[in-house]
């Protein structure tokens, strides 16, 4: 499930799938990998609000001249 504004801006997801459900957000801190061209997320658990794990990827939405075919 999507967390939105009534703007329609994405914070977060909810994701009740797995054992632990999650709310997944998007940092945009530096101290957690956060530069462009990047994507940073971190997952928390519902329950006890713990931080369960981080993930950094490549930012799809970021391509530069050289990269368009």
């Amino acid at each position: 499930m999507e967390l939105r504004c009534s703007n329609g801006i994405l914070f977060g997801f909810l994701d009740t799938q797995g054992k632990i459900p999650v709310i997944e957000v998007k940092c945009r801190s530096r101290r957690c990998g956060h530069e462009p061209g990047a994507v940073v997320l971190h997952r928390f658990s519902v329950y006890t609000g713990d931080l369960l794990e981080t993930k950094r990827f490549k930012d799809p939405a970021q391509e530069t001249k050289g990269d368009r075919r």
